[in-house]
């Protein structure tokens, strides 16, 4: 590729640094970082060269005028940020969620649309291999299929970060922050639903959130297949997402970042040769999303992952909170 785009990116994080790491292995230039805690913002800039540092996320756009944003703040953030960005033509990357309701959802599609720039969407998960091999061998719209997210999430996350646990600014708890990229790869391999019942509880950390820690939802496709979802972070320790599937023609697919197999069997898949930033259930997509999302740009492709495909996830989330265990219509 040889385009280097000039890329800055507002919200320092601890998800910013698989950002940094995949813009930088794409082969193009941080030219800025935002963060109103400009201490953290500089902590990171120590490690790079020529990077300037903002507090004000509009002000670095009007005066660096960058290729493209990377949004890596707060959930309540996102939508805003992605249609402040895209009014000015500049390109974005936003982390998941895209957005935490539907009028945000409605009006980041819209910004999309009418802007000559492009919106992805920061669903690295679809760039893993084991759930790329998945996808093809589960074929079309596979008879069943289960997502499964097991996680340990204690009081001492939630406190670090005060947006964190709040339905007003993360949006929900485990289905919309840790669960969603596992409902985003049930609902691309396996078809999407039109309806859903669900339950949502909190069962772990009563006096310390207010959103949900444990979720299950039972899935309706159009043609009549049914998808099984849960969720918690109430777990006692941490296992790897999980996506179990059955083809059409019986076959038994299990896949997680580390292992697929069929029918109870290893399936040898080559590996990612980005390297592990953060934590492991991260996985590694990010510096695949990243270079492929940069590729696009330079060439005029559509990036897959758009405002529309990223929020299908969303509608399906937002429908989950909305069932309380009711029978409703996907939207």
């Amino acid at each position: 590729m040889d385009k280097v785009f000039r890329v800055a990116v507002v919200g320092c994080g601890a998800i910013h640094k698989n950002h940094i790491n995949g813009i930088l292995a794409s082969g193009h230039k941080i030219c800025a970082l935002c963060d109103i805690d400009e201490a953290r913002a500089r902590a990171t800039a120590a490690e790079l060269e020529g990077v300037r540092i903002y507090t004000d996320y509009e002000a670095m756009l009007d005066a660096e005028r960058p290729d493209a944003v990377h949004i890596c703040t707060p959930h309540y953030l996102h939508a805003k940020m992605s249609i402040v960005a895209l009014e000015r033509g500049i390109n974005v990357l936003c982390e998941k969620p895209l957005c935490i309701n539907r009028t945000e959802l409605e009006r980041v599609i819209a910004a999309a649309s009418a802007s000559k720039a492009q919106l992805g969407v920061c669903h690295q998960n679809r760039y893993e291999p084991k759930f790329l091999e998945l996808k093809k061998r589960a074929g079309e719209n596979p008879a069943g299929a289960l997502g499964v997210v097991a996680w340990q999430r204690d009081a001492d996350y939630y406190a670090s970060g005060e947006w964190r646990g709040k339905w007003l600014t993360e949006g929900g708890g485990v289905m919309i922050n840790q669960a969603l990229h596992t409902l985003d790869l049930l609902q691309w391999i396996a078809g999407e639903p039109v309806r859903v019942t669900a339950h949502i509880a909190n069962d772990h950390l009563k006096d310390e959130i207010e959103v949900e820690d444990t979720a299950t939802a039972l899935f309706e496709t159009a043609d009549g297949r049914r998808l099984n979802f849960f969720a918690t972070t109430a777990c006692g320790v941490s296992f790897p997402a999980q996506l179990h599937v059955k083809s059409q023609d019986g076959r038994k697919l299990y896949a997680d970042t580390k292992l697929l197999t069929e029918n109870g069997e290893p399936v040898c898949v080559e590996d990612q040769d980005s390297e592990q930033i953060g934590k492991a259930v991260w996985g590694r997509g990010h510096a695949r999303l990243i270079s492929d999302f940069y590729r696009c740009v330079a060439t005029g492709e559509h990036f897959s992952i758009d405002a529309v495909e990223g929020g299908k996830v969303i509608r399906l989330i937002l429908s989950m909170y909305e069932s309380n265990g009711k029978r409703t219509d996907v939207y």
